[in-house]
């Protein structure tokens, strides 16, 4: 799920960045206090305008919304849809109980489970990938947790003893932080009516259900609430990131424990304490936010966080994917232009690095692939298009993306991905406008563009990616501009 978050930064002078995995640094002055609390607690504004949306559709916290069909050009909740997966979503509240989870048994295509802590870390994910077990799963948070994640109930089991806290149960994971979300996806392969019932009776067969806390709680945590997140809240987005960063930063722990003391103290310096956030004097929060989103750009690009899949296509690398650890100005980053992203053990998002796309109307791209994306059982990867406000594009074939589940075709006419084909061999996808119809050799590779063109922008998407494509090996594809290719 991709919060709507439009944003500019100009070009300022910036202190001396870290580029890397970062810990905390004490700040010296009001300005670096200012700009580290801002980019500690930028993730809490996608997380305040998500979670309202979902406790609307699900009525509450600690219960799933499903997503039953598939979006199309008029759905416009969020930037940039998936097209290739049914979602779920709930609002994950362990301030005053646990969760059960009951996880389905999901054996015919590629599943995830993914579980994020209040700042959108991706500590954990069951499904496909991680050959989770079908059953409960008790989802817990203590102040006093020093290992976030999942702990089998065999293995409690064999180093506690008999342990009662493992009756009936899978597994059981305690949280990073006590707010969070849960995001299922499941992966659509026909998209027709009989699939989508089959995945949603996958969807019916998930459940969360509050039980009391196993574990000692703490009382003085509040419940999410929508006064929690709406409250006497400023319209300027600077200012709302630190009022609620003094909202939620005093339960929810840093990423790395170690980092607290020196995040509290940063933040107190900022003028957020007690709970409150009070202005200081000489603060200057808006240029202090700009400031910070510039920096984060330049972070995310660094070779240091950054990998070449080549002709001008690079990805994260692995090791600062969906979970960020300490370095904040890429949590930041990503907060900003892909909030919810998954570690890459289960996804790979290649961006394309030369700009702005645009054609015009007798204009194409054309996408020539070396090779297939590896992919792990169960895998796959799509490329969709989307138009200048990032929203699918309506076009006559009501088709917006092509991969792994579409029927594309080798040049000669073979399926790329027909049964028990393991061959090699360059293939192209082709985007051009909608009223300029490709020859029938094409017409399976083709993704419409808007009709008279414009502005555009694409997502490559690899979900289950084996070692080729995270290790660099693969290559991604070759985009060339040219004429629009016709009868």
């Amino acid at each position: 799920m991709h919060s709507r978050i439009l944003l500019t930064t100009g070009l300022l002078a910036l202190p001396c960045l870290s580029y890397g995995a970062t810990t905390c640094e004490y700040a010296n002055n009001i300005e670096n206090a200012t700009e580290f609390a801002l980019s500690y607690g930028f993730p809490l504004y996608p997380f305040r305008n998500s979670t309202i949306e979902i406790m609307i559709e699900a009525n509450g916290t600690n219960k799933f919304y499903h997503a039953t069909q598939l979006a199309d050009p008029t759905f416009n909740q969020v930037v940039s849809p998936n097209v290739d997966t049914l979602y779920s979503a709930a609002v994950i509240d362990l301030s005053h109980h646990d969760i059960i989870l009951e996880l389905p048994e999901v054996n015919d295509r590629y599943y995830v489970f993914a579980l994020y802590d209040v700042w959108g870390d991706n500590y954990l994910n069951m499904g496909t990938t991680s050959k989770s077990a079908a059953g409960k799963y008790r989802i817990r948070f203590s102040p006093s947790t020093t290992e976030a994640g999942l702990h089998l109930c065999s293995s409690v089991e064999s180093k506690h003893g008999n342990n009662s806290e493992c009756d009936g149960l899978q597994g059981v994971i305690d949280a990073v932080t006590p707010y969070g979300s849960m995001q299922p996806r499941y992966a659509v392969n026909s998209g027709d009516a009989e699939e989508l019932e089959i995945i949603q009776s996958y969807q019916n067969q998930s459940s969360l259900t509050k039980v009391p806390k196993s574990q000692g709680g703490c009382s003085a945590i509040p419940a999410i609430t929508m006064r929690l997140l709406n409250s006497t809240l400023s319209s300027d987005i600077a200012t709302q990131v630190m009022q609620l960063t003094s909202r939620i930063a005093p339960y929810s722990p840093a990423r790395n424990s170690s980092d607290q003391s020196c995040v509290d103290a940063n933040l107190k310096a900022a003028g957020i304490e007690h709970g409150k956030y009070e202005p200081q004097a000489g603060q200057e929060v808006e240029y202090s936010f700009n400031v910070t989103q510039h920096q984060m750009s330049i972070v995310a690009s660094s070779p240091v966080n950054s990998m070449s899949l080549g002709n001008n296509w690079t990805a994260l690398q692995s090791s600062v994917q969906g979970d960020f650890g300490t370095n904040y100005l890429l949590r930041e980053y990503v907060a900003t232009t892909g909030y919810l992203m998954l570690k890459q053990s289960e996804a790979l998002y290649p961006r394309y690095s030369t700009g702005d796309l645009s054609l015009s109307a007798n204009e194409a791209y054309v996408f020539t692939f070396e090779s297939k994306p590896p992919l792990i059982d169960k895998g796959f990867w799509s490329l969709t298009a989307y138009n200048a406000e990032h929203f699918l594009i309506s076009n006559d074939e009501d088709v917006y993306s092509r991969g792994s589940n579409s029927n594309i075709t080798y040049s000669d006419g073979t399926l790329i991905y027909g049964d028990n084909d393991h061959t090699e061999r360059t293939f192209q996808l082709l985007i051009q406008p909608d009223s300029v119809k490709p020859p029938s050799n094409w017409t399976s590779n083709w993704i419409p563009a808007p009709a008279d063109g414009g502005d555009i922008s694409l997502i490559l998407r690899v979900y289950g990616p084996a070692d080729g494509v995270t290790n660099g090996t693969w290559k991604a594809p070759l985009v060339t501009k040219q004429n629009a290719i016709t009868a």
